[in-house]
């Protein structure tokens, strides 16, 4: 007896489905170093080669103090929040290199699992401290070379605050600091 014409149409689609997926992986698509899922981020261990070194110029809002070789937190009040909020240890799991490529893969993801509009990520070379910043008049992430995956993070909270509520955009505020978090793999 011959399979119903249905049963064929779901083997069919199952083979195109694995068939996608495995392009996708071959091809790149999928995040190398992150997995998003239901819209949180969790970081899979770096390579080597593109991990920052554990030290004091890696952490973020942080220096050597010269007098006392202690290392110092300084950083804007708001960014000490966001630190204090989110944690070193959080914060330092995603301080490694990604690919301009694969910050656009995580931020395609993220934004379909917030169900949020699209934004662009961009790179280039910020002079000073800054890791990155959002446009909100253009839906425009810009990152700092060599792009590291916590500052897209960061960015991407913003993009999601100002998107779910564009009157109510505080900064690093509750909003924000609760997004962060959450994007984080957070509670």
């Amino acid at each position: 007896m011959e399979p119903q014409p249905r049963r064929r149409w779901a083997w069919a689609l199952a083979g195109l489905v694995v068939l996608l997926v495995t392009l996708a992986a071959i091809r790149g698509d999928a995040p190398r170093t992150v997995v998003v899922a239901d819209g949180a981020i969790s970081p899979l261990p770096a390579a080597e080669e593109t991990a920052i070194p554990p030290d004091a110029d890696a952490l973020p809002y942080t220096e050597i103090d010269p007098s006392g070789g202690e290392i110092l937190e300084v950083c804007e009040w708001d960014y000490c929040v966001v630190h204090d909020e989110i944690g070193l240890e959080r914060i330092s799991e995603f301080l490694y290199e990604i690919s301009l490529s694969e910050a656009r893969t995580i931020a395609n993801q993220v934004v379909d699992d917030w169900g949020v509009s699209p934004v662009s990520v961009t790179s280039t070379v910020i002079p000073g401290e800054t890791g990155g910043y959002y446009d909100p008049n253009i839906g425009l992430i810009t990152l700092d070379e060599p792009v590291i995956a916590w500052s897209l993070i960061h960015e991407l909270a913003h993009h999601i605050v100002t998107e779910q509520d564009p009157s109510g955009v505080d900064g690093h505020g509750p909003e924000f600091l609760s997004t962060l978090e959450s994007l984080a793999g957070g509670a």
